[in-house]
């Protein structure tokens, strides 16, 4: 529930941080697409370990 709830952060904050930056909020999401996908997975396999 914890990857869910905070996940929904990350569309919510998208679009005023390509305002800000003044970019394409497409094209940030789909730059940061790998990185957000690598940090789930590593998250998830530390939680693995921890438990």
């Amino acid at each position: 529930m914890s990857f869910i709830a905070r996940g929904t952060l990350v569309p919510w904050a998208l679009i005023p941080a390509a305002a800000i930056c003044n970019v394409d909020p497409f094209e940030l999401a789909r730059r940061n697409l790998i990185p957000v996908v690598v940090g789930l997975a590593v998250t998830t396999f530390v939680a693995i370990l921890i438990i």
